[in-house]
């Protein structure tokens, strides 16, 4: 086993460049764990933004309906009327919205004049158009009873008003059809790290097996090689079991990282398995890509570049760095010619897997089958021009 110990031997020259990539890919796992959503959204729930209410008609019934409305549908925070202390409140985020009913609001609602209340928002607050929603959808309803109401009962102010909130209180049921609908954009802290395991295979294994076949390709160590009594295909199957065991060992590690870091998460769910496989059918491409650097490639300074394009290139147009959801449709078509575009796909339908039926798995299972299928035709790719080069 003479070639497989020198293969570790000269892997120790590659341990600067495997330290750094594996330390920005812990970086960025770690960073993105973080931030992600620790739950899962299950179901639909009204928002109630945080509003403060001032209101300067006190006697109006108007204007009393619209605040116990108000109270019903938002956060109603209680202000005092002082604008240092409003504008405090709207600057700390502890109120997205002030509602502010003028006096006489009421009677000139209800004589029909031009009514305005008066508001104040946060700049670019998203929130302050559905309060505008609310406070309009209350105002256009009791207008209507106010104007068809009829007459009798229906021309008590009081009438009109407890209508108006009857007919503001029904909801609407929300059903959410499946777990995927309430999961599109949302990504679990382990769904980040699995999707990043791209970059740390492709970096780490493409470094050490393109640096083990430059060294072994430069012409004096390969005519030394061939002089040698040691047969050709005796040292190819020692370098082939080397790079399997490296491309094998940077696997586990990225997996134990995972296990440490979200076990429990991942265990809960029940998709440990398919991430795994799924990350070693993408480490069979990562060592195939290396093969294929490492066997065309003389120097050591152009070996960085192209480890560096073909890594970070993978990344961002396999969907590791943006998410495919948000990709658009010409570049996702360049993309699918990438196993790393079939690699995140695959996890992005672990992540969104709620029933493991066969025809749920079988989609995760071809995505993995195309990445196997990238790995053989490279492979392929880089016998047949080797063989080519040594004719």
């Amino acid at each position: 086993m003479q070639v497989f110990r020198a293969y570790f031997k000269v892997m120790r020259g590659a341990v600067g460049s495997l330290a750094i990539n594996f330390g920005v890919f812990i970086g960025l796992a770690v960073l993105f764990s973080f931030i992600a959503p620790q739950a899962r959204p299950m179901g639909f729930e009204q928002t109630r933004v945080p509003v403060a209410i001032i209101n300067r008609d006190t006697d109006g019934e108007i204007s009393r309906g619209l605040t116990q409305y108000l109270e019903k549908v938002c956060k109603v925070v209680d202000c005092p009327d002082e604008p240092e202390r409003l504008q405090d409140a709207l600057f700390h985020r502890q109120i997205e919205y002030v509602a502010i009913i003028p006096s006489g609001f009421s009677d000139a609602f209800i004589s029909g004049e031009k009514c305005l209340i008066q508001k104040i928002i946060v700049p670019g607050s998203t929130e302050s158009y559905y309060v505008d929603i609310i406070i309009n959808r209350f105002l256009d309803t009791v207008n209507l009873y106010k104007t068809y109401g009829g007459t009798g009962e229906s021309d008590s102010l009081s009438w009109i008003i407890s209508s108006a909130m009857d007919d503001l209180q029904v909801e609407v049921p929300v059903t959410m059809i499946g777990q995927a609908a309430v999961s599109v954009g949302y990504q679990t802290g382990y769904h980040y790290y699995f999707n990043y395991c791209a970059y740390a295979l492709l970096a780490l294994i493409t470094i050490g097996v393109s640096t083990i076949m430059i060294s072994f390709n430069e012409p004096d160590v390969y005519m030394r090689n061939l002089c040698s009594p040691l047969p050709r295909r005796r040292m190819n199957l020692e370098l082939a079991v080397g790079h399997t065991v490296f491309a094998v060992g940077c696997w586990g590690i990225l997996m134990i990282g995972g296990l440490i870091m979200h076990g429990k998460s991942v265990f809960k769910a029940g998709v440990l398995g398919l991430y795994s496989l799924n990350t070693l059918s993408f480490t069979l491409v990562c060592a195939s890509i290396g093969l294929l650097i490492g066997t065309f490639v003389r120097s050591q300074n152009a070996q960085q570049g192209v480890v560096n394009v073909v890594t970070l290139g993978l990344c961002f147009l396999g969907g590791v760095y943006v998410p495919q959801s948000i990709m658009s449709k010409p570049v996702l078509a360049v993309s699918k010619f990438l196993p790393s575009y079939w690699f995140v796909k695959a996890n992005d339908a672990i992540s969104l897997l709620s029933d493991p039926s066969p025809q749920n798995l079988g989609a995760i299972h071809t995505s993995m089958l195309i990445q196997v299928a990238f790995a053989v035709a490279i492979f392929s790719i880089t016998l047949f021009f080797s063989k080519e080069r040594e004719a």
